[in-house]
């Protein structure tokens, strides 16, 4: 079994994993699925432990008595919604630190945002090869956030539809900086590096750009980086 424990804040990666992770729980009903997810995460991850189940009740007890880094849910189980999954993970104290990426079949607007907004972080459809799902699950260590890229131009889409987002947001040109490099995975020291700029400057102006987006991790900052258009879906 795998030893509950506590993540600690690096004041850096917010919503991300801080190494390699050593545990990730897999749920998804069907067997040749999940054993090619199984395959995904482990060559992604070298070395980690990796916990599966194929039903809601299964997943809900494992979420119950283990702390998992990363877990990869499947939307349509056959005693529920991994949405069930999802909300467990993020109301438990134990496991608010878990990066969730739903990995499904569903790329309709309904299973997406009722996804993000439970509290998954990543989005990616099942149906794509293994070298862009192992490329998916390898970038969330990097920062970057596992979206598909028909997924990210739904969401783009979505908020296009409501107006001008650019100048609603109103993100000073060095703001729009810093948020895209972050955005693409670039740590804060990395962007400093790149922009020119000090560490403490750039934590600055993250922590002015997660105001104005009304954002708290660098998950949900991505997503609004992709519809702000500031980075490229692919």
């Amino acid at each position: 079994m795998v030893n509950k424990k506590h993540s600690s804040d690096s004041g850096e990666s917010d919503d991300l994993p801080e190494k390699v992770p050593d545990n990730v729980l897999i749920v998804e009903d069907n067997k040749d699925t999940l054993a090619w997810l199984v395959t995904c995460a482990r060559e992604s991850y070298p070395g980690v432990n990796v916990l599966t189940a194929e039903t809601v009740a299964d997943g809900l007890k494992l979420v119950n008595e283990n702390h998992f880094d990363i877990a990869i849910v499947d939307l349509g189980l056959p005693d529920g919604s991994g949405l069930q999954i999802i909300h467990s993970l993020r109301v438990s104290a134990d496991s608010r630190s878990t990066y969730i990426v739903v990995a499904t079949i569903y790329d309709d607007d309904k299973n997406l945002f009722a996804a993000l907004k439970a509290g998954a972080q990543g989005y990616i459809l099942k149906d794509q090869d293994k070298d862009k799902i192992v490329s998916y699950l390898k970038g969330v260590m990097r920062g970057i956030t596992p979206l598909s890229s028909g997924v990210a131009k739904k969401i783009v889409d979505h908020f296009n539809a409501k107006g001008d987002s650019r100048h609603e947001v109103n993100l000073a040109p060095r703001e729009e900086d810093v948020l895209k490099s972050i955005a693409k995975g670039f740590s804060v020291g990395e962007t400093a590096a790149i922009l020119g700029l000090t560490m403490n400057t750039v934590k600055g102006y993250v922590k002015v750009i997660y105001t104005k987006l009304g954002v708290t991790s660098r998950a949900e900052a991505t997503v609004e980086a992709i519809r702000l258009g500031l980075v490229d879906l692919e």
